[in-house]
This record gives C-alpha cells, sequence and structure tokens, in this order.
C-alpha cells in the first residue's frame, strides 16, 4: 500500500526504502514553490539562495527558509479555506 508522504509502503520511511519523500505533488507547483523559496530567503536576509551550495550554509539557515515557507503555505490553505482566494506568498 503506498504511503501518502513518500514512496515507499506503509510503515515505511524515505531512509528505508533509498527514496526520497521530498516530492512535488501537484507538478505544475514547481515553479510556484521555487518563486516562493526565493522569496523566503530574500525576506530573510539571504540574497541568491537558488545559486548557493546549500552544504556550505548551516542547517539552522536551511530549515529557517523551510520553516517559513511551511509557515507561508500554511496562511495560503487557510485563507482559500475560509474563502478567499488569496494566492499571494
Amino acid at each position: 500500500m503506498a504511503n501518502v508522504f513518500g514512496t515507499g509502503t506503509t510503515g515505511q520511511t524515505g531512509s528505508q526504502t533509498g527514496g526520497s519523500n521530498n516530492q512535488i505533488v501537484v507538478a505544475r507547483a514547481r515553479a510556484a514553490l521555487e518563486q516562493l523559496k526565493q522569496q523566503t530567503a530574500a525576506e530573510l536576509g539571504i540574497q541568491n539562495y537558488d545559486q548557493q551550495y546549500k552544504g556550505d550554509l548551516p542547517s539552522r539557515v536551511n530549515g529557517s527558509v523551510g520553516g517559513y515557507m511551511v509557515k507561508k503555505m500554511i496562511a495560503i490553505a487557510e485563507s482559500q479555506l475560509a474563502g478567499g482566494t488569496t494566492g499571494q506568498f
């Protein structure tokens, strides 16, 4: 049975199956997610985030970008569920 969080079967994680569970569910959203990532990094004061080797950045920096992206995506989803139509980041 497929796991909704990754490519493994239920009860297995991505590391156990050798795959990554960082897959984009809606392929057309890839560009919007990249834009959101760049905008979030810029708001955190990280310039040229897309051109940097992420291994040279502290995990706290990369985690902050991802964490703030999640906050923004939750705000967008809540707005849409409440009847708003904002697609703004």
